[in-house]
This record gives structure tokens, sequence and C-alpha cells, in this order.
């Protein structure tokens, strides 16, 4: 690859976050590579994250439903001001599309961010929460299956989410594939067979595996 292939594309990518694959003093085709690698894994990761953020949402949904025992929970459900300036936007987002409002739309609008926080300390105190816990991770390990543990956990799933989402490195973490198991493992505590889906769809360890390698020989073979 010659300067001028590597300025075109560094235009492109931008200086400011090719540089961060450079901090060890890496040239301009690891650089490369590492960058091109970051996409790699997370495109792999996006199938597992789309089945754990649905599983999620719809697990929390149907343990509110029943737990409240109204066709739709938002109605009586006791919110903190955060979470309910968020189920407010998503209400006047729907109407602004010219929606009628349901509670599904409303299930499928809201941010995992909203989700992750129902599971958060804040709701510690509250019945629901217990009940969501009990209801929902059928095959969480005790060890597992505390509000700390969870709450960490999900916590950590969604930093990556959000990473992956801003097109931002995750490709230097040396706890990535952890990272992989675990939002398997919050899959099948959910759903056993959501799971046989994630794992039909899972390509992450293969590339993982293979490393930085087969993109390094793309960007001195073809560029």
């Amino acid at each position: 690859m010659d300067k001028s292939t590597f300025a075109n594309i560094e235009k492109s990518i931008s200086p400011e976050r090719l540089a961060i694959y450079k901090t060890d003093g890496a040239n301009n085709e690891v650089a490369l590579s590492r960058y091109i690698y970051n996409i790699e894994l997370c495109k792999n990761l996006y199938p597992l994250i789309n089945i754990f953020e649905v599983t999620l949402r719809n697990s929390i949904d149907c343990a509110l439903t029943e737990f409240f025992d109204v066709p739709d929970w938002n109605d009586v459900i006791p919110l903190m001001q955060t979470e309910q300036i968020m189920v407010n936007e998503v209400k006047n987002k729907i109407k602004k599309k010219g929606k009628e409002y349901s509670h599904p739309r409303l299930v499928s609008e809201l941010t995992l961010g909203f989700w992750v926080a129902l599971m958060g300390k804040k709701y510690n105190s509250q019945k629901f929460r217990s009940f969501m816990i009990k209801n929902m991770f059928y095959d969480c390990p005790s060890e597992q299956k505390s509000s700390a543990v969870l709450q960490k956990n999900l916590a950590e799933i969604r930093f990556l989410r959000n990473r992956i989402a801003h097109h931002e490195r995750i490709s230097h973490w040396k706890d990535l594939n952890q990272k992989h198991d675990l939002i398997l493992d919050f899959i099948r505590w959910m759903s056993q067979d959501m799971h046989k889906i994630a794992v039909n769809n899972d390509t992450f360890e293969a590339v993982y595996k293979n490393g930085i390698a087969p993109f390094e020989r793309f960007v001195k073979e073809k560029l």
C-alpha cells in the first residue's frame, strides 16, 4: 500500500479514528489492518446483540405484564424520572410518525438503556424487580442471579453494544471473548430456543481466533 492510497483511506476514516490503532507505534498497514479487523469483530457480534436485545425487552415485557396483570403495565409501573422521560419521548415519537399508540409499539421503540435501567439498583426495592429476576432468567446459576451481578453484567453488555453501535474500537479488549460468551449465557438463561438460534448465527469465534492476519494479507495484497 503506497502513501497515496493510505492518505485517501485515512481521509475517509479520519486521522483521529485511525490514530487509536497506532498508539503502540504500529505502521500504517498494521493500523489499517486492525481497523478492518475491528469492523469484522463488530459485524460478527451484531447478530448476538440483536437477539439479546429483542429477547431481553420481550422477557421483561412478559414479566411485567404478568406481575401487574394489566394490558399496558406502562399505566401503573412506578418509574423513576429518567425512565418516565424515555417513555414520554417514545410516545411523542410514535405520535409524530402519525401512528396510533399501542403497547407493542412502545416496547419495540424503547432503547436498551431503558430495559437495563429497570434492572438497575435504583429499582432494587420494587417488588416487580424481584419478580422479573425470578421469572426471566430460568436457567441462570444462583451465583449469577443476584441483583448486583446481573446489573454488572448487563451494564457491560450494554457498554459493548454502544461501542459497536458507534463504530468504536473493541478489538484490543482482552476479555472480548468472555463478553461474547456472556451474551450467549444471557440469551440461554432467558430462552433455550433463542439460544439455539443465536448459536446457529454465531460466527464470532472463528474471526476472533484468526486474529488480524487475514486482514494484514488483504491490506498488503489488495491495497
